[in-house]
This record gives C-alpha cells, structure tokens and sequence, in this order.
C-alpha cells in the first residue's frame, strides 16, 4: 500500500485534471493531509476490513473522499464515504466508486456547482487518455 506522501501525489495529478478552475479550488479547500482508516468491507468474506485513504473531509455535510486500492479499487479507486465512525460503517456501494477524484467529489454532492454529462469526468480512463 502507498503512503502518505504517494497518496498526496496522487491527490496533485487527479487535481491536474480538473477543468473547472472554480470546482478545483472549491474540492482544495477541503483537502486534508492523507490519513489512513480502516473499514468493513461488505461483498466479500465476512469480517473482512480493507484500508482506504482519506484525502478530503467535509465537516459539516459528514463526507470524506477517499483513495482505496482494495474492494472497488484498482479499477475505482475514488470514492466517497459517509464520515461517521468508520469502525461501524463500511466502505459503501459501488455508486459511492469511480476512476477519479473528480467524480467523487460531484457524486458525492460536495459540488454544488453545474456539470454535465459531456464532462471528461464521465469516460472511463481508457477512452479518456487515448
């Protein structure tokens, strides 16, 4: 598993990717210095618990926005998370994963701004990097 400092890189090349200056700036105000935290995981063995990667918080709306390498991840590794204890809650549902930081963040309702459907944000990597 990466550490702190390769997360935050990540966090740096995924913030590259925005288009909207005025969403980039709105998801950098609630950045947080990588934070390791460990959660249930719900579609596998029972009991299993996977660790994830908190990259942003929002305080007052109770969300975090994550960086996983297991469940959803590799292949979704950004996902947002209810910021509840995490020792009784779990990694969430499919919809709460996808390729980017990006999508987490919209998805997760902490942009309150306009997007639409034509965004990069949509395309699967494969077809948004050829």
């Amino acid at each position: 598993m990466p550490g702190a400092t390769c997360i935050a890189n990540f966090v740096k090349a995924e913030l590259a990717l925005i288009d909207d200056p005025r969403r980039a700036e709105s998801l950098k105000a609630i950045l947080v210095e990588p934070r390791q935290e460990v959660r249930d995981w719900d579609y596998g063995v029972p009991g299993t618990r996977y660790p994830y990667w908190v990259v942003a918080e929002s305080h007052d709306r109770g969300i975090l926005l994550v960086y996983c390498e297991h469940g959803f991840g590799p292949e979704m590794p950004w996902g947002f998370l209810l910021a509840d204890n995490p020792e009784e809650i779990t990694l969430g549902m499919d919809s709460q994963w996808g390729w980017y930081l990006e999508e987490a963040f919209i998805r997760s309702g902490l942009w309150d701004g306009f997007s639409n459907e034509d965004e990069a944000w949509h395309r699967p990597p494969d077809e948004r990097f050829q």
